[in-house]
């Protein structure tokens, strides 16, 4: 299955990770910090310079291009599209 395919059947919820009574500032407070992360982790991959791993960096690219503002979700459908070409 595709990561297209997979996040248009996704929940409505913007964030399906945290229960729904979570008070409004830790759901703001954990949301910014997992984008941190997910936008460290993304910089980190994309200022590789190995020329095998080029073809991943301009997947990666095409995944943030695809979530503008949400590096969140655009690792999480690299990491998608990684496991279906990979067979995990």
């Amino acid at each position: 299955m595709s990561a297209e395919r997979m996040f248009k059947s996704a929940p409505s919820d913007p964030d399906p990770w945290m229960a729904a009574d979570t008070p409004d500032d830790i759901r703001q407070f954990a949301l910014e910090s997992l984008r941190w992360q997910a936008q460290e982790i993304i910089d980190e991959i994309l200022c590789g310079k190995e020329p095998g791993e080029e073809l991943a960096r301009a997947r990666l690219r095409r995944c943030v291009a695809r979530n503008p503002g949400r590096p969140e979700r655009a690792l999480l459908e690299q990491l998608m599209t990684n496991r279906d070409r990979t067979g995990i």
